[in-house]
C-alpha cells in the first residue's frame, strides 16, 4: 500500500508591517542617519516584542539584519552567531526561502573570516537550495559571494563564471535596488578578474559601470566598494582614462600625515575610507587601507605602503580577522625588506 505524501509544513512568513519597521531601522543605519548601537537596540526591542506570540519568522528577520550589520563592521563572531540564530528561527517557522538566505549569509561570514572550505560549503548549499525553490535573488547572491571566494583562492575562470551567473540570475529579481546592488558588486568582482588576466580596458569598463550604479544609488556601502575598486583599477591602468567620473574632493588628512600627494588612486581610496567610516564598516575600512598599501607598493611608494600595511594589520587583529591580519603582516615585511 502506497504511503501518502506528507506535505511541507505551511511556512510562517514575516509580517509585512513588522518587516517594514525593521527595514526602516536597517536603512537608517545603512545610509548613516542612525548609529549602529541605536539601530541594534531598536531591532532587539522589536524582536523581543515577538517572543510571546511565537512569531519565529519576525524574530529571524531581526537576527538576520543584525548579523549583516555585525558582518559589515567586521565583528564576524557576532555575525556568525546571529546568522545561526536566524537560521534556527526560520527552521522553526518552516520558511525555506529565509533558511537559505541565512545559510548564504553564514557562508559570507566564514569567507570574511578566511575559512574558505566552510564558506564554500555554505555557498553551494544556499545556491542549490535557492535554485530548487526558484529564489533567484538568493541564488544570485550565493553565486556572487562564491565568485569573490574563488578570486581569493586565485580560481579565476571559476570566479568569472560565478559573477556572470549571478548577473544572469538577478535579472529575475523584482526589486530594482537589489538588482543594482548585486550588479555593481559583480562588476567589481569582474574588474578584479580582468586585472588579474591583464585585460585593463575591460577592468576599467567594469569599474566605471559599478561606480555609476553606486553613485545613482547613493548608498555609503555601495559607494565605498565602488570607489575602492576604482582605486585598484586606476593603480593598474597608470593614468586617468577618458570618461573618469567627477568625484567629490578627497580629504587631505592622510596626505598631510604621510607627506604624499593624493593622486588619482589615492583620491578614490580616500573616498572609500570616508564612505566606510561614515557607517563604521570597520572590516571593509581595514580592507581598504590594506588595498591602498598594495596600490602604493605598485607605485613605488614603499615606506608609505609599509605604514598602511601596519595600520591594516592592527585593524584586522582587533577585529579577529586572522587571515587578513597575517596577509597584512607579510605585506609589511615584504615592503620593509625591499
Amino acid at each position: 500500500m502506497t504511503q501518502p505524501t506528507m506535505p511541507f509544513p505551511i511556512a510562517q512568513e514575516p509580517e509585512p508591517a513588522f518587516k517594514e519597521r525593521c527595514d526602516a531601522v536597517y536603512a537608517g543605519w545603512h545610509n548613516g542617519s542612525m548609529t549602529f548601537k541605536a539601530a541594534v537596540d531598536t531591532l532587539l526591542e522589536l524582536e523581543n516584542g515577538q517572543v510571546a506570540s511565537a512569531q519565529y519568522a519576525n524574530q529571524g528577520i531581526v537576527e538576520n539584519m543584525i548579523g549583516m550589520m555585525y558582518g559589515y563592521r567586521g565583528d564576524l563572531d557576532f555575525s556568525v552567531r546571529h546568522f545561526a540564530r536566524a537560521r534556527d528561527l526560520f527552521e522553526r517557522a518552516s520558511n525555506r526561502a529565509q533558511i537559505v538566505r541565512a545559510i548564504m549569509n553564514l557562508g559570507e561570514s566564514y569567507r570574511q573570516k578566511g575559512d574558505f572550505p566552510r564558506a564554500r560549503q555554505f555557498f553551494r548549499t544556499a545556491y542549490d537550495q535557492s535554485t530548487a525553490i526558484n529564489e533567484h535573488g538568493t541564488a544570485a547572491y550565493a553565486a556572487a559571494n562564491e565568485g569573490h571566494l574563488q578570486l581569493s583562492m586565485n580560481q579565476l575562470d571559476s570566479a568569472k563564471e560565478r559573477f556572470e551567473k549571478a548577473i544572469e540570475l538577478v535579472a529575475h529579481e523584482p526589486k530594482e535596488e537589489t538588482r543594482c546592488e548585486l550588479i555593481s558588486d559583480c562588476r567589481q568582482g569582474l574588474a578584479t578578474y580582468y586585472l588579474r588576466v591583464n585585460e585593463k580596458t575591460a577592468a576599467w569598463r567594469c569599474a566605471l559601470e559599478s561606480l555609476q550604479l553606486s553613485q545613482n544609488a547613493r548608498q555609503p556601502f555601495m559607494l565605498g566598494f565602488a570607489y575602492r575598486t576604482m582605486g585598484e583599477v586606476l593603480t593598474a591602468v597608470g593614468y586617468t582614462p577618458n570618461g573618469t567620473p567627477r568625484i567629490l574632493p578627497a580629504h587631505q588628512d592622510d596626505a598631510a600625515a604621510t607627506n604624499e600627494h593624493l593622486g588619482d588612486p589615492d583620491a578614490y581610496f580616500q573616498l572609500a575610507v570616508d564612505a566606510f567610516s561614515e557607517i563604521k564598516a570597520e572590516g571593509e575600512l581595514a580592507r581598504t587601507v590594506f588595498m591602498q598599501g598594495q596600490s602604493l607598493m605598485a607605485r613605488g611608494q614603499r615606506i608609505t605602503a609599509s605604514r598602511k600595511f601596519h595600520q591594516a594589520m592592527l585593524m584586522f587583529t582587533k577585529l579577529g580577522m586572522r587571515d587578513d591580519a597575517n596577509k597584512a603582516a607579510q605585506a609589511q615585511m615584504g615592503a620593509i625588506a625591499r
